[in-house]
């Protein structure tokens, strides 16, 4: 499908623009996979880095675009300054407290905003009426879980180097980033600004000619409501099985390698699942919103299955199972906001699902902790995942009730109008 996209631009004389999608899924594929280097310290500078990286870095961006009038290659050479500043500096300290600022906030928020402006302008030039709209904003996705084979070996090698550790693995980094951040911008240059019918989203021939009633200020605020509780949901149960599954699967008196190869199949099966939605996913725009419910809805049961499970094997058929529904649930993760509110306001979701989806994400591991000293096993914590998916499928499925009550009102209209004239 890349060949296709690099056909398709090179004919059209936009070869361009597919340079640039690769230029940024290869720096956003470094810059989100260096948290990798840091097992090495405690959790809390870790804690701190994900908490600007999925959260504040979005509230850091809107001040600088919105309020500070910056373009996108603006915020976007701000994010790899504070990247490369925060992985020298780094390298210099020793503590909790100064690594924290320096990786957790300071990286964080580089890498943060070097993320939504990446997901933004692959938007832009590849806007929903595009052919490729889902395939080309999940690549980022899509590339992580390829990417962190890769990173995170190379950074088990340096760090095991002693003429090298883990000082001078940020160093680096810091160079290589710095290298690629400056081809980025060479490339970036200005993104186009999509018209109102390429970021609409008509769900199918019809809507074109259905004249929808205007969101009102309650029912934005309904919306953004429900999606940011299914979000937040989300964050919760899709960062738990990575955090608990090894320690689970050791609790249960096997061996720890044995929780390695489950959490490889996890992670193989995860990217199968991604990839093939990513590739199929143009074909079932209008629908990404019901898939998100289906594979929420398997995520859900095989989590209560989970819970009762005791046995290698129904740790090793949870992990695949797992894996490929997390597929379809994450590859369209910014196609998605288009079916929200029909193709409206697809840049203010994207800003909710990033506050809410890092709520979840960083309080759901202490929680999932709490849990687990209470009841003194992770019983509790897969039904608290199913729960969490449970919501998911509810609040998720309200947003699409909602948009059928439209269609239909819409419908009415269309038909009140007819007989008026």
């Amino acid at each position: 499908m890349f060949t296709d996209i690099l056909l398709t631009y090179s004919f059209g004389g936009e070869l361009y623009n597919a340079v640039r999608l690769f230029v940024c899924l290869f720096v956003c594929l470094l810059a989100c996979l260096l948290a990798c280097l840091f097992v090495c310290f405690t959790g809390t500078p870790l804690t701190v880095y994900y908490v600007f990286l999925l959260s504040l870095s979005s509230l850091i961006y809107l001040a600088l675009a919105e309020f500070g009038h910056l373009d996108l290659r603006q915020v976007v050479a701000i994010g790899l300054t504070f990247m490369v500043l925060g992985l020298l500096l780094t390298s210099l300290l020793n503590g909790a407290l100064t690594v924290a600022i320096s990786f957790g906030i300071i990286y964080g928020t580089g890498c943060g905003l070097v993320l939504v402006c990446t997901y933004s302008v692959i938007a832009l030039w590849f806007p929903w009426s595009h052919k490729y709209h889902v395939f080309t904003t999940s690549s980022l996705s899509n590339m992580m879980p390829v990417g962190s084979v890769i990173v995170n070996n190379v950074s088990a090698l340096m760090c095991s180097n002693p003429a090298l550790g883990w000082r001078w693995a940020f160093r680096i980094y810091a160079v290589i980033i710095s290298s690629l951040g400056i081809l980025l911008l060479l490339v970036y240059g200005h993104p186009p600004k999509s018209s109102n019918e390429q970021r609409c989203c008509p769900l199918d021939e019809r809507s074109d000619f259905l004249q929808k009633p205007p969101w009102t200020i309650g029912s934005k605020i309904t919306i953004y409501g429900l999606w940011a509780m299914a979000i937040c949901c989300k964050g919760f149960a899709f960062f738990l099985p990575f955090v608990i599954l090894p320690k689970h699967v050791t609790d249960l008196g096997y061996k720890e390698n044995e929780a390695e190869y489950v959490m490889t199949v996890l992670g193989i099966t995860g990217l199968i699942g991604q990839m093939f939605s990513s590739f199929v996913g143009d074909y079932l725009k209008g629908k990404l919103m019901v898939v998100n419910v289906v594979a929420a809805a398997l995520l859900a049961v095989n989590n209560i299955i989970a819970a009762y499970s005791t046995s290698l094997t129904g740790a090793f058929i949870y992990s695949a199972i797992t894996g490929l529904a997390f597929g379809p649930y994450n590859a369209g993760y910014f196609a998605v906001f288009n079916e929200v509110m029909d193709g409206e306001n697809v840049d203010t979701l994207f800003m909710t699902t990033r506050l809410s989806k890092g709520v979840g994400a960083t309080t759901g591991p202490y929680l999932a902790g709490y849990i687990r000293d209470v009841t003194r096993s992770y019983y509790a914590v897969f039904l608290s995942i199913a729960s969490c998916f449970g919501v998911f499928v509810l609040t998720t499925g309200v947003i699409i009730f909602i948009n059928k009550w439209r269609n239909l009102k819409s419908i009415e209209l269309m038909k009140n109008s007819i007989l008026y004239e």
